[in-house]
């Protein structure tokens, strides 16, 4: 059994350093509460812009290929530096790098609340991304250092992580919410105050950034900025070129191109971070957690998986409003019993683990997803909230809440512990950027198909139904080659064993 398993089991001390037993103040509930609304702030900006696509495409004239865009111009820099921005906190200060974050965040979210064009918002969505990029680490950094371990790390984490895991479905509702209320500008307004008070509850809450020792050359030496740059325009440069084939054959020049330029960036990230590894310094990525089966096997899962679950966000929520016609509103609450499944199911997902073991529990997770796209890419022009939006879509929800537990055990199995850290940020950056670049593939097939469906003469609101079909059996496909690489990499790992998820993602 691995390292990590037996680590997963949770059985940290419940008093800190010294034997003083740990009681919780009102400044251990105020930092909780601080920590966590900047953590949602960030988190919720994934989903928030998704029931007002039809809006904002309308307002901006985002063309239907381009419009995969107002989500992925966030999360290609978010998850691109998130490594970067963790390592900054142990540099220049987590305090410092969290409250310059948010306000880089809250002021990017002006920009995005007045853009007066698509191109302008696309720019602003990326400097929200990049600045969450340094917020969310700073938030678990944080919770690390001021709880101790054993149940008052838990608590907090339990606190933190049932935020952020909700943050998906509460994006979704508030936004439809702000928008058949106010208008889609609201959804980045909202985030100016929001911003602004958990700058100033930081400041008076959150203990002072200690001196950092090391010098200049030290720092400079620990940020691997070239790696970080290298991998997001990589991965901004593939979505890019994925997402222009509307207007640009695959075997054009243009496209040719793009892929070519993508294909040179990360080739330069792999060069660059072996060359860091090789001298001893500290790479954004460590290849060598790739040569670990499982982690490879985790991580690739995790990326296809997210690729299909942006995917359903996207086109479900465009069925909805311009298929049924549905307020951004209704929109929105359809989606809360989705959330609740994920919820459930990632709950219930240990004593799976614990039963069955790592792969077949993955597995069973992307064959019970698979069966919800499946049904989802079957909706009828005049389909129904419950047969054919709710139940498939928690079909699926039930599905990746399974596999969220295992491909995280998995991510560190046989992870030295000082590497632990970077093994899990690993498994975020892959869910965030497969689930971007997946996303770009699928909005495309998706205006592709409907185009086609509408050039032979179709009406529009079937063309559309067209469109989702085909985006939704890529989905499943996505889904499948998930499925045989769980059966293919991962162990079976976790049988017998108790897995506490919170101990496995803090190295408790």
């Amino acid at each position: 059994m691995s390292e990590l398993t037996n680590r997963s089991v949770g059985t940290s001390s419940a008093a800190p350093a010294g034997g003083a037993e740990f009681r919780w103040t009102r400044r251990h509930v105020l930092t909780l509460a601080v920590l966590c609304l900047a953590a949602l702030l960030d988190t919720i900006d994934v989903t928030v812009v998704n029931v007002a696509m039809p809006a904002i495409r309308d307002s901006l004239h985002f063309s239907e290929g381009g419009l995969a865009w107002m989500v992925d111009a966030y999360m290609v820099p978010f998850g691109g530096f998130l490594l970067l921005g963790g390592r900054t906190g142990d540099l220049l200060g987590r305090r410092r790098v969290l409250v310059a974050g948010t306000a880089v965040f809250a002021a990017a979210s002006l920009g995005s609340a007045l853009a007066p064009s698509a191109g302008v918002m696309i720019a602003t969505r990326a400097v929200e991304g990049l600045a969450a990029a340094f917020v969310v680490p700073m938030t678990l950094a944080m919770l690390t250092s001021e709880f101790p371990a054993g149940p008052p790390r838990t608590r907090a984490f339990s606190v933190w992580g049932g935020i952020s895991a909700a943050a998906g479905t509460l994006g979704l509702v508030v936004g439809g919410a702000l928008v058949s209320a106010a208008g889609w500008r609201w959804i980045f307004l909202i985030n100016i105050p929001v911003g602004l008070i958990v700058i100033v509850a930081a400041l008076r809450v959150l203990p002072a950034d200690s001196p950092r020792g090391g010098g200049a050359a030290a720092s400079r030496r620990a940020f691997d900025l070239g790696g970080a740059v290298s991998v997001t325009a990589g991965a901004s440069l593939l979505a890019y070129a994925v997402a222009q084939t509307s207007s640009h054959a695959w075997g054009s020049a243009r496209t040719v191109g793009l892929l070519c330029g993508a294909a040179a960036l990360t080739g330069y990230f792999v060069v660059h971070e072996a060359r860091e590894e090789r001298v001893g310094r500290t790479p954004l990525m460590p290849l060598s957690l790739w040569r670990n089966r499982s982690v490879a096997g985790a991580n690739i899962v995790s990326a296809l998986l997210a690729s299909a679950m942006f995917a359903v966000f996207y086109s479900t929520t465009l069925y909805m409003q311009q298929v049924l016609h549905y307020s951004a509103l209704r929109t929105g609450l359809a989606y809360v019993p989705f959330g609740l499944s994920i919820l459930v199911a990632a709950a219930a997902a240990p004593a799976l683990v614990s039963l069955a073991g790592i792969r077949v529990t993955s597995i069973l997770g992307s064959a019970v997803s698979l069966a919800g796209l499946v049904l989802l890419a079957r909706v009828p022009v005049a389909g129904h909230l419950l047969t054919d939006i709710i139940l498939p879509t928690v079909i699926v929800g039930l599905g990746a809440g399974t596999v969220i537990v295992p491909t995280s055990v998995a991510a560190m199995s046989g992870v030295t512990a000082d590497q632990h850290g970077v093994a899990s940020a690993l498994l975020n950056v892959s869910r965030q950027l497969g689930g971007a670049l997946g996303l770009a593939v699928i909005a495309t097939v998706v205006a592709s198909f409907a185009a086609r469906s509408a050039a032979a003469g179709n009406a529009a609101a079937a063309a559309l139904t067209a469109g989702f079909h085909a985006g939704f059996a890529v989905s499943a496909l996505l889904v499948v080659v998930g499925l045989f690489t769980a059966a293919v990499l991962l162990r079976e790992d976790g049988r017998g064993q108790r897995v506490n998820l919170i101990a496995l993602q803090t190295g408790q």
